[in-house]
């Protein structure tokens, strides 16, 4: 990147990366805090007849992930007219204040606690909107693979903290202790509070800048970012593209209504491509698998509890390891489409799989011999086999395509669309998956598979190669931007926001990002 340094850009994304560790964390310790005895017993839970205590535990979860759901509108005009940097600390303080009404002791009211739940799914629904966007829009070409892929590894990194954080407070505080929950729901405060006094020190996006005319601050900050002083020759080149995209703010459709822009074909095409990836990246079975996996565990002849556990730290842990390794390793090995299609082509073998030899399983109704011993290990294998599968795929290139697709001036829009469809399909797998396992059992493994095939069948005929394209004109190409007129062109133009590149990122790429 010209003679700077990345350590400021590096900053700044893994800022931004804090709402990932939110998200991951919400959701990673939530389960076992809920089935601690000192949480039971301090909201009066251990007494309640079976029925009503699981209708009582699924509350925190529940106002969680509605909170997710209706953060991301939240987010949307805060993204859309103050800026991502802006967006960053509403998600901050928002999940901040939730944690700590958690831990507020008012007469030892669930409802209390519940409601933290609910601000902390709005922090994080505002959150996943604004961070893979800001990344993407403060990273050069060549960078922004593998910054977006931070995102994931952060959500992946901290659900495993969350996880171990509950299993650690269980075996180090006694049952009486309200230390035993209290101090797993206090580690929120960790990644809120390094996200909330981040965000006051990096700079606004410069596309967000200059989209909203103000070219000498996106200048400034693009400096800050690249390290690099504002007049040097690759700033100026970016700086060339920030005075397009300043113009554009002029243009007839770049001030249209946006239902008016939905008219666009282009546009279509990529909203249903994003909406489509989010609900991919749900149907799979990934949820399923989380849901069932302690069972396959221990019928793998692994019974007991501790042993149980330490199995289903693993599976987390592979998932963290997959992330990582996407992050730095084989995002740049292939492009996304083939890892898509490579995703869910394993995913699927190894859910079906899965699936017969839990049948068999379930079938000998835990008798114990070779044969069976042996089917739960290769269940065992499945698990992480479709782990590693979805780590490299779906779990982290439906966020980076999503971010990267949409016209700077819609993006927020656009992005809080596909980000809904992701909570809103998650709340449904989350809701039908227990059903589907009482009524079906494992041939619900089977229905996942299906969606699996769906997956690979789509990306195979309907999903173009993103990476490598530059932000912008290249982008409006791949996706048959034509509107008509000499103004379209100049607004395909203007729309190069590929301004966090150096001069080398305007060149034309090929789908795996090699120049033409």
């Amino acid at each position: 990147m010209a003679n700077g340094s990345t350590r400021n850009l590096y900053l700044a994304a893994t800022v931004a990366c804090m709402t990932g560790a939110l998200f991951g964390y919400s959701v990673g310790y939530i389960g076992g805090v809920l089935v601690l005895p000192s949480f039971l017993h301090h909201f009066h839970l251990d007494k309640l007849p079976p029925a009503e205590l699981a209708a009582a535990q699924a509350g925190p979860v529940s106002a969680w992930l509605v909170g997710a759901l209706f953060g991301v509108p939240l987010g949307m005009p805060i993204c859309s007219r103050l800026g991502r940097k802006s967006c960053l600390t509403f998600s901050a303080l928002l999940y901040v204040v939730g944690a700590t009404l958690q831990l507020v002791d008012v007469n030892k009211s669930l409802a209390l606690f519940n409601f933290g739940r609910l601000l902390n799914g709005l922090g994080v629904g505002a959150g996943t909107l604004v961070s893979p966007m800001y990344i993407c829009e403060i990273a050069p070409l060549s960078e922004r693979g593998m910054l977006l892929s931070g995102y994931q590894t952060a959500i992946q990194a901290a659900a495993l903290a969350g996880f171990w954080a509950a299993c650690a407070a269980h075996s180090n505080f006694s049952d009486s202790s309200s230390l035993q929950w209290k101090i797993p729901v206090a580690v929120q405060l960790l990644p809120g509070l390094l996200l909330l006094f981040g965000s006051l020190f990096v700079p606004e996006a410069p596309a967000f800048l200059a989209d909203k005319g103000d070219l000498d601050a996106a200048v400034a900050a693009l400096a800050w970012l690249r390290r690099l002083p504002r007049d040097d020759p690759s700033v100026k080149d970016e700086v060339e593209v920030l005075e397009n995209i300043k113009a554009a703010t002029a243009t007839k459709e770049h001030s249209a209504g946006f239902l008016r822009q939905l008219r666009s074909r282009s546009l279509r095409k990529r909203l249903i491509l994003g909406s489509g990836l989010m609900i991919a990246q749900n149907m799979v079975g990934l949820n399923a698998l989380n849901y069932y996996a302690p069972v396959i565990f221990m019928s793998a002849g692994f019974t007991s509890v501790s042993t149980s556990l330490l199995l289903t730290g693993l599976f987390g842990l592979v998932k963290v390891l997959t992330a990582i390794s996407f992050m730095f390793v084989f995002v740049k090995m292939r492009s996304n489409r083939f890892w898509l299609k490579f995703g869910s082509a394993v995913c699927g073998i190894s859910i079906v799989i899965l699936a017969f030899c839990v049948r068999d399983i379930l079938a000998y109704d835990h008798i114990r011999d070779d044969r069976f011993d042996a089917q739960g290990v290769v269940s065992v294998l499945m698990v992480y086999v479709f782990a590693f599968a979805f780590g490299v795929s779906l779990g982290p290139i439906s966020w980076n395509v999503c971010s990267e697709i949409f016209p700077s001036h819609l993006k927020a829009k656009c992005c809080a669309i596909t980000t809904c469809v992701q909570w809103l399909f998650q709340i449904v797998i989350a809701g039908v998956t227990p059903h589907l396992l009482a009524s079906l059992g494992w041939a619900t493994y089977l229905v996942y598979a299906v969606f699996c095939a769906i997956s690979f069948v789509w990306v195979t005929f309907f999903v173009p190669e993103t990476k490598g394209v530059a932000l912008g004109k290249d982008m409006d190409d791949l996706f048959e931007l034509s509107l008509g007129s000499a103004v379209a062109e100049e607004h395909s133009i203007t729309e190069v926001t590929s301004l966090l590149a150096d001069g080398r990122c305007l060149a034309r790429r090929d789908s795996v990002g090699l120049p033409i």
